[in-house]
């Protein structure tokens, strides 16, 4: 190349040099990295060393030649050495025709590999699709009994279906058939570490957002889960599984130093890290002695700590809805209807559509059940008096049905459960909207604010009597007898009777439905509207529809994170540039300019300043929810099933991470197959030579 990319430090470019090479034999240069690798560790250094010349890349152009830096301390450090003493060896031995190609029959190694790769091809099906690998026994010779497991039988179809591999696996020695828990081990280690190795790429030098959350398996084994937020090389918000963790101490110094053994183990630098995003338990977020806490002091720098949107979200119909006794009732009324429908005597008769159960950790639960009770609102009433006039059915079963009939009659009931449903639905779609892995922080934010404002909407009376409406054939009751007045009290002038009084139905109704509402709406602005600090100024600075955009005294906060100078010029270059270009055209998908239609539509541009290119990547990589940590603990639910809890964490976390990111795994199928041989051939010494 005639020329090299330039990266900006501390205000000069800098590029590679070509003359470079001269110097350092074993020096590669990757364009599509646009950084500098050492052959001989990339080819020979073993996994726990450093990854720098060998994975990540380095681009440090400004101190690469510096004496005890860069390149001259790479060249002098005690794995480099060993790796090009092994390079030389290798070289030596070709020259010589005394390479271990050579020695071996070529055909006999390509069988080899042929044979493994099959092996290869098994492993990945199963961790992809979260299925057991393991039966009563793994021995080759036993293949086709019964409880052989689904790696073996997998493998035996193979064998059927391919009659090239049968025949080669007739020449495989008994001592390296390779289909061993110990072998399937090795495979699936490989094959997570290249995974984890391709994510430590893609991520580089930019800036993440750290989401961690943990939960307890069937054994009791703490399961942490790390997930990292940032911008790939098309400037898309991309979210990764980096690990499955575990501590042997649940408290939060713990916790700390596990995250960053693993950050540091995998490559990446703490300091990169621009955000952190934990639930809202006092381990994660404590102010003084909580993990987000503790992170920012052992990094002796701020780390902005930001609540899950989710569960905050959760946080806010729990607390709100739990303000008003009559909505807890229904709740458990709910709850009650829903178990007395599973019951085998009941299930036979209800046709209606199955109730759902009430789930503590996700108000989503609520919502989906007021939705089926609303759907089966006739089914319900009509197989409880069924059952209530049916002498077949048992006298506890018919008192349950009774009391469950009585409290659905109940005039507040179905009002409740429209009013409910409506409130509900105004939060159900920024809940779904959040849990996707390109929401950030920002929208996120805009997201619950609009529902906040929906709901605000409907406080009137015009709704209220509209839903009434909707229930009156059910609200309706038989008008009672007007109460008389004690004849004790003729002599006398009664001020007040400390009795029973019949409230009116329509202004209890009216009072629940003004406070659930309220409580709501509270609950969203002191959850949410805490947020309104130099960070959200600073991202609402960000958005275009902002009177405020790019003012960069309003950015710097951001910028301030990761020690970016604000510059004045660049700021108000690039807002005259973006608002005379947003005038002038539209975003490709129609819709309203964003902060990631501005990034991807003007990203080219943007190069030229780039201060503000920075700060909207530090935009975009907040995130807003665990979501994708949440979603991990699914994956272990569906790998660390009841009878596969005798594996050992390593295995458990290293299936869940292949299962997680099946996207990276599936290329094991063909493009990243050469790597997997290559690491298992060098890892160990094996029977079966590869290479």
């Amino acid at each position: 190349m005639q020329s090299f990319p330039s990266r900006h430090f501390s205000g000069k470019k800098r590029s590679f040099c070509s003359s470079w090479f001269g110097s350092f034999p074993w020096l590669e240069y990757s364009v599509q990295a646009d950084a500098a690798f050492c052959y001989p560790c990339r080819m020979f250094q073993g996994p726990r060393h450093d990854q720098t010349f060998s994975v990540i890349g380095f681009h440090d152009w400004k101190h690469a030649m510096e004496n005890g830096k860069g390149l001259n301390k790479h060249a002098a450090s005690k794995e480099h050495l060993t790796c090009e003493a092994m390079w030389r060896d290798k070289q030596r031995r070709i020259h010589t025709s005394k390479e271990i190609s050579t020695l071996i029959n070529t055909d006999q190694l390509q069988r080899n590999r042929y044979y493994l790769s099959a092996i290869i091809d098994v492993v990945e099906f199963l961790a992809v699709n979260q299925l057991p690998f393991r039966g009563d026994h793994d021995r080759y010779s036993a293949m086709n009994e019964n409880g052989c497991g689904l790696f073996l039988s997998l493998f035996e179809f193979a064998l059927r279906k391919d009659a090239e591999l049968a025949r080669i696996a007739k020449t495989i020695p008994g001592n390296a058939t390779y289909t061993s828990h110990d072998i399937q081990n090795n495979l699936i280690d490989v094959m997570s570490a290249l995974v984890r190795e391709h994510i430590v790429k893609e991520v580089g030098e930019s800036f993440y957002t750290l989401k961690v959350d943990g939960t307890r398996d069937p054994t009791g084994t703490e399961n942490i889960s790390i997930v990292l937020r940032f911008l790939n090389k098309l400037c898309e918000p991309t979210e990764r599984l980096l690990t499955i963790a575990t501590a042997d101490q649940g408290d939060a110094v713990t916790l700390t130093d596990t995250i960053l053994g693993e950050l540091t183990t995998a490559g990446l630098s703490p300091e990169k890290i621009i955000s952190q995003v934990y639930d809202g338990a006092s381990l994660m977020s404590g102010k003084h002695g909580g993990v987000q806490k503790l992170l920012q002091q052992k990094l002796d720098r701020e780390i902005p700590y930001v609540h899950c949107y989710n569960h905050q979200l959760h946080l806010v119909v729990i607390h709100a809805l739990a303000v008003e006794k009559a909505v807890t009732d229904f709740f458990s009324v709910c709850n009650m209807l829903y178990k007395f429908c599973r019951k085998p005597t009941v299930a036979i008769l209800y046709k209606g559509e199955t109730l759902k159960r009430l789930l503590d950790q996700r108000w989503t639960g609520h919502f989906a059940t007021v939705s089926v009770i609303l759907k089966s609102f006739d089914d319900l009433p009509t197989l409880l008096r069924e059952i209530t006039c049916n002498r077949a059915f048992g006298v506890d079963l018919r008192i349950e049905a009774t009391g469950l009939l009585q409290s659905m009659s109940e005039p507040s009931f179905k009002f409740i459960a429209e009013m409910v449903h409506k409130i509900l639905a105004y939060l159900d779609p920024p809940n779904k909207m959040l849990q996707s892995e390109d929401m950030d922080l920002l929208t996120g934010l805009q997201l619950v604010c609009s529902a906040r404002t929906c709901l605000e909407n409907i406080r009137t009376e015009t709704e209220f009597q509209a839903m009434l409406a909707h229930c009156d054939s059910v609200t309706k009751r038989p008008s009672k007898r007007k109460r008389s007045q004690n004849t004790a009290f003729a002599d006398y002038v009664v001020e007040d009777i400390s009795t029973h009084v019949d409230t009116n139905e329509e202004t209890e109704l009216r009072r629940i439905f003004y406070s659930c509402i309220d409580s709501v709406c509270g609950e969203m602005k002191d959850r949410f509207g805490k947020n309104n600090c130099q960070l959200m100024e600073a991202l609402k600075a960000l958005d275009p529809v902002q009177g405020t955009f790019l003012d960069v005294s309003k950015v710097k906060p951001l910028l301030d994170l990761t020690k970016t100078p604000a510059l004045d010029s660049e700021f108000e270059v690039a807002c005259n540039f973006l608002r005379a270009q947003m005038e002038e055209s539209s975003p490709p998908d129609g819709e309203k300019w964003t902060m990631k239609q501005i990034l991807k539509q003007f990203h080219r541009p943007l190069e030229a300043m780039p201060t503000v290119l920075t700060a909207f990547k530090h935009g975009l990589t907040f995130g807003a929810s665990t979501a994708s940590c949440e979603n991990s603990f699914s994956t272990l639910k569906n790998v660390f099933t009841e009878h596969r809890q005798s594996m050992l964490h390593q295995r458990k976390a290293n299936l869940i991470h292949l299962a997680f990111e099946k996207d990276l795994t599936r290329k094991f199928r063909d493009e990243w197959k050469d790597m997997v041989l290559r690491r298992f051939h060098t890892i160990h010494r094996r029977r079966l030579p590869l290479y």
